[in-house]
């Protein structure tokens, strides 16, 4: 961890020490070293003043990746992270070796952000083609392997031998490794995708198991102290969230300015003005995944079977040795509270919602 981090996550622990509910001061953690549209959801709950509503004045703290939030989470070092729950899951199960006294709260991610594609003009169509190719990942240790060995399995090649797993980073170097044609298929996450496709590297997913696809991912988890003893300021984080979804889903462009102009760095260099909204809608249709047809606009809400199914892909996996029961994983009991706010205000406002005060 770098210096950076160790001294903000110290300050961190002491203004969220004690009652953080009567501090009302919190930092959250967010999975991604640098801000994009992808996080607009977050940015417009504060940037629209509905975290204050909730009496929460947050901070949102950028580390490095999923398994990082549940660590420090898990420390005490902040009291809500968005994490992918597979690692923070091979923590949860009984006998692990570091275990995490956490769970997940509010639902945000319906569906698996890791995908096995291909440049788009390759010639190969489905998984099990893969046999005798190079895959890349950005590291042998990363979550990639266990999903890209799980479509594997699940075409009918052996991870093992079938294919060979090849490091290839992240970035321009991944990209560089896809054009100089290093590797022949990629397992990476939905906004590294986007970001290929807005440099000129466009990919081509390739079809996996359903139930694969919709393995859940990226939610909000607490320890489960937290979870118990304040629970009002749980709540008033995921419903702030909601609140921040539902405006950027009515105007996407307003949240894709809204990005820009709390993180100036995420907006694009090079382009006209056209252009360059272009790109970070594209970048912000990642928001797609956040809701799921099955709970129509219902927020943070949990589909328990998805959640049965990320268990058994941990099992067939080897990351546990027995499966962790949804009770464990997640709770439902502020799900209900969460959804209390006049979501038909919150569209309006986002449809009403002048653009230039955010140029």
């Amino acid at each position: 961890m770098n210096k950076v981090l160790v001294l903000f996550l110290a300050i961190a622990t002491m203004s969220t020490a004690g009652n953080a509910a009567a501090a009302d001061k919190i930092n959250v953690l967010l999975p991604q070293r640098n801000a994009n549209e992808a996080i607009a959801p977050f940015l417009a709950a504060k940037y629209l003043g509905y975290l204050d509503q909730e009496g929460l004045d947050v901070s949102y703290l950028l580390v490095a990746g999923s398994n990082e939030v549940a660590i420090q989470v898990a420390s005490g070092n902040a009291p809500i992270g968005w994490a992918s729950p597979a690692q923070a899951v091979i923590g949860m199960q009984e006998g692990a070796a570091a275990p995490l006294d956490l769970q997940y709260f509010s639902s945000v991610e319906y569906r698996n952000i890791w995908s096995i594609s291909v440049p788009v003009d390759s010639p190969i169509h489905a998984v099990a083609e893969l046999k005798g190719k190079r895959i890349g990942v950005t590291a042998l240790g990363s979550a990639a392997m266990n999903y890209g060995k799980a479509y594997l399995r699940g075409a009918g090649l052996d991870p093992d031998r079938d294919v060979t797993f090849v490091p290839i980073g992240a970035g321009g170097q991944a990209m560089a490794a896809m054009k100089q044609k290093v590797v022949d298929a990629l397992v990476f996450w939905e906004t590294a995708n986007v970001t290929f496709d807005i440099a000129g590297s466009p990919v081509r997913q390739l079809p996996i198991d359903k139930k694969l696809a919709l393995l859940p991912d990226v939610s909000l988890l607490a320890k489960r102290e937290t979870i118990k003893q304040q629970p009002k300021l749980l709540i008033g984080f995921g419903r702030a969230l909601a609140k921040g979804l539902d405006f950027c889903l009515a105007n996407r462009p307003a949240c894709v300015l809204l990005t820009w102009k709390l993180y100036p760095e995420s907006k694009p260099a090079e382009g006209t003005p056209e252009q360059k909204l272009a790109r970070g809608l594209k970048m912000i249709s990642t928001l797609d995944g956040w809701s799921d047809e099955e709970l129509g606009d219902k927020r943070g809400e949990f589909i328990e079977s998805r959640w049965n199914d990320l268990s058994d892909f941990l099992l067939q996996g080897g990351q546990i040795s027995k499966p962790v029961p949804a009770s464990r994983m997640f709770t439902r009991e502020f799900v209900d509270e969460i959804n209390k706010y006049d979501r038909a205000k919150i569209v309006k406002q986002a449809k009403e919602f002048d653009l230039k005060s955010l140029q």
